[in-house]
């Protein structure tokens, strides 16, 4: 089968006013989530514990001493702009998602969105790159689950195509 028509016949309409109002909120929610998640205080002393936790010095250095230090000003662009795309590919995928309701099809791509976004990430940068351990690999990769997975949620929630019911 030709991929570019089976996409054709799969992908529909996108429903523009109600992608107005979701991929905003899906990335307020994405940034509020991944902040609180990563930046607590449990997850600060768990992620940084060169001592305990083993993390590695490298990546200890490029947050705290190494200029510029990243703030939530240098990462906010990534954690607006990254929702705002993936929140029209769900709209433009939305009918091929696996799941009956819009919540379903939503927990399904935020799981789609973990395996591509923070797998990739956190294997390339904080491992790869940082020499970050395993145990705080998995920590990590647990925080993300729990974002994606709200965020596509919501995303589902309130996303809906222009031939579906409004309901839930």
């Amino acid at each position: 089968m030709n991929l570019a028509k089976n996409f054709t016949a799969t992908a529909g309409p996108i429903n523009w006013r109600r992608l107005a109002i979701a991929a905003p909120a899906a990335a307020a929610l994405n940034m509020t989530l991944l902040f609180l998640l990563f930046m607590n205080p449990l997850s600060q002393r768990i992620i940084f514990d060169e001592s305990g936790a083993g993390q590695s010095p490298k990546l200890v250095a490029v947050w705290t001493e190494i200029e510029p230090v990243p703030s939530l000003a240098s990462l906010a662009p990534a954690l607006i702009v990254t929702p705002l795309i993936y929140s029209f590919v769900f709209a433009l995928l939305h009918p091929a998602i696996p799941g009956k309701s819009g919540l379903h099809k939503g927990v399904v791509f935020g799981l789609i969105l973990w395996g591509l976004i923070a797998v990739f990430f956190e294997l390339f940068t904080p491992s790869g790159l940082f020499g970050e351990p395993a145990h705080l690999l998995a920590y990590e990769l647990s925080l993300w689950l729990a974002a994606l997975v709200a965020v596509g949620a919501v995303l589902g929630a309130m996303y809906r195509a222009s031939e579906e019911p409004q309901s839930a």
